[in-house]
């Protein structure tokens, strides 16, 4: 879905990296200052730091006669083919043009693809971004645009050499000492059964990207995951989300990332309060920032925004995190894309991008690379992966994510660097019983009133109710929420195919779990009647083509889970798997 917010608010890993000047830099790598002569003394500071590892060469719109960008172009396509481009210069002095997703919308929209101001415009040397010659570049259907970077851009966006010698210091010294650690922070975007676009959407915890990302990570995490309201992560996490545990996390960090709503100047901690106790999300929706541009607090490493709008105007909080202390800041300049469902590094939307970034810079490759290599395997493999938002909405990602700082910056981490143990959760004694025999029923005693999750294994239960009227329900990762929850609670439903497993129920205390192993109905007895018949094909049949979003979806007709009904479910139905 959207990063909503009104407040303009390995399968397949790289078996060849994107082609931009060699895998790695090297002395034949172009390394590209764009800038103004005022700004001459800061880029001879960049000049000395790259020329050893680059073909150094200082660009100054005053040598090029323009600060247009279809003129800054043509000069860097008739004089480069490829390599590092570092725009030093704010917006007003280099401007960031323009490029457009989608042909239906060419305007600012806080809703669908639309305009995208993006540094992204002087990577394509090469391609004819706007093929149809109507001046809207980089529609995906009319200029049938296609992702292979040319240059990879970043941008210092400042217009004074002080300021701009305080960043290069910074860069200077996080080169010399990287930190070893790690801050991911997660909030939600959604809550499940959440209606957008007029279909109910899932449980959006960004703390699954996090605990994707935390098993590759080769240096030491911290974690803060949303733990307010009705319905709270139910993840683990090393401290609760809010802006004291951020700002205390992020300031000896060599990277931090976040998954969350945002705006120009803030990233948002959001939670749900069920106010009416009906289990539904359709009130009680808390917004509050956990980092903004006016507050105080200290940056220190490489940042990823999963938000909408954090590059968005002249005075926004990705350049107030390089004035902090950062030391390169990718952001969102407009609204960004991902679905509320996204749970592996395929998914789709923003958080693939990021995830495969993550990825390739611990491995690494510079910030630059990483980002523009994520880009090319996204936009190659995992562009219509995106079942909740228009095509374009994925491109646009693209377009929107951009790199303030130094393009070449490489994180080093320590080789020597042990994984610890995940915390074992300590057990807290609260009794479970199952009872199945194709439907469920499981109950759970409560000696005084708790707040928990009960967890099922992912796609083999179906809940239909609980005995507690407030609990909520969330089928599509086998969770049930009980707020205040006293005595015996039962849940009933129905078993899909053949399990071995757990049932936990777990809150901040610990966690109680019950082994189970049971059959249940035919994953092809969609219309579960104990027999798979014509009326099961009749309703696959019904919902062929669909997906979640679409009126009249069956969601038991979806036999592989991908959320929608097509061949792969037909297949599967008549010939099994």
């Amino acid at each position: 879905m959207k990063h909503k917010f009104t407040i303009l608010f390995f399968i397949s890993i790289f078996v060849v990296l994107l082609s931009i000047g060699g895998a790695r830099p090297n002395n034949k790598d172009n390394y590209i200052i764009l800038t103004s002569k005022d700004l001459s003394q800061s880029a001879q500071l960049f000049y000395d730091l790259r020329k050893s590892d680059f073909k150094v060469s200082i660009v100054t719109i005053e040598n090029i006669g323009s600060n247009k960008p279809v003129e800054i172009k043509k000069y860097l396509k008739d004089h480069f083919n490829s390599g590092y481009l570092l725009i030093l210069g704010s917006e007003d002095k280099i401007p960031r043009p323009d490029m457009y997703p989608s042909s239906l919308n060419h305007s600012i929209s806080h809703t669908l693809p639309g305009l995208t101001e993006t540094d992204f415009y002087y990577s394509l040397l090469k391609e004819n971004i706007d093929k149809d010659e109507d001046g809207f570049p980089g529609e995906l259907f009319d200029d049938r645009i296609s992702i292979n970077p040319d240059l990879i851009v970043g941008r210092i966006p400042f217009d004074d050499n002080n300021t701009i010698s305080k960043i290069f210091s910074n860069e200077v010294s996080f080169v010399e000492n990287p930190p070893q650690k790690a801050v991911l922070t997660s909030s939600f975007i959604a809550f499940p059964g959440e209606i957008y676009q007029d279909a109910k959407i899932f449980n959006g915890d960004g703390a699954r990207f996090s605990e994707l990302v935390k098993g590759i990570l080769s240096c030491d995490t911290v974690t803060l995951y949303e733990k307010n309201g009705s319905f709270p992560s139910v993840f683990d996490c090393d401290l609760p989300l809010n802006k004291e545990n951020f700002y205390d996390a992020i300031k000896d960090a060599g990277l931090v990332a976040w998954e969350s709503h945002g705006s120009s100047g803030s990233a948002f901690s959001e939670w749900w309060d069920d106010k009416n106790k009906n289990g539904f999300p359709d009130d009680g929706f808390q917004f509050q920032p956990f980092i903004s541009k006016d507050d105080q607090f200290s940056a220190n490493g490489i940042f990823f925004s999963g938000s909408c709008l954090n590059e968005n105007g002249k005075d926004n909080l990705g350049k107030t995190v390089l004035l902090k202390g950062g030391i390169v800041f990718i952001g969102s300049t407009e609204i960004s894309f991902t679905p509320s469902y996204f749970s592996l590094p395929d998914d789709g939307g923003t958080e693939s991008i990021e995830y495969y970034f993550l990825k390739n810079l611990i491995q690494g490759e510079t910030v630059g690379r990483s980002l523009y290599s994520s880009f090319q395997y996204y936009f190659n493999n995992l562009l219509w992966k995106n079942l909740e938002d228009p095509v374009e909405g994925s491109l646009m990602n693209i377009y929107d994510l951009n790199i303030y700082g130094d393009p070449a910056i490489i994180w080093k981490l320590n080789s020597s660097y042990e994984n610890k143990p995940s915390r074992i959760m300590p057990a807290i004694g609260i009794p479970i019983t199952f009872l199945s025999d194709k439907t469920f029923e499981v109950e759970v005693n409560f000696d005084k009133k708790r707040d928990a999750f009960v967890i099922f294994p992912r796609h083999n239960f179906y809940i239909n109710s609980v005995s507690q009227n407030s609990a909520i329900i969330d089928n599509e990762f086998g969770l049930v929420r009980l707020n205040s929850a006293l005595g015996e609670v039962t849940i009933k439903g129905k078993i899909r195919g053949s399990v071995n497993g757990t049932i936990k129920v777990q809150n901040e205390d610990g966690e109680s779990f019950v082994n189970i192993s049971a059959s249940g109905f035919d994953l092809k007895d969609v219309n579960f009647d104990g027999t798979i018949d014509t009326n099961d094909f009749k309703s696959i049949i019904a919902s062929f083509g669909k997906t979640y979003m679409n009126e009249g979806f069956n969601e038991f007709c979806d036999l592989n889970f991908d959320h929608r009904v097509n061949g792969v479910d037909l297949f599967r139905f008549l010939f099994g798997e």
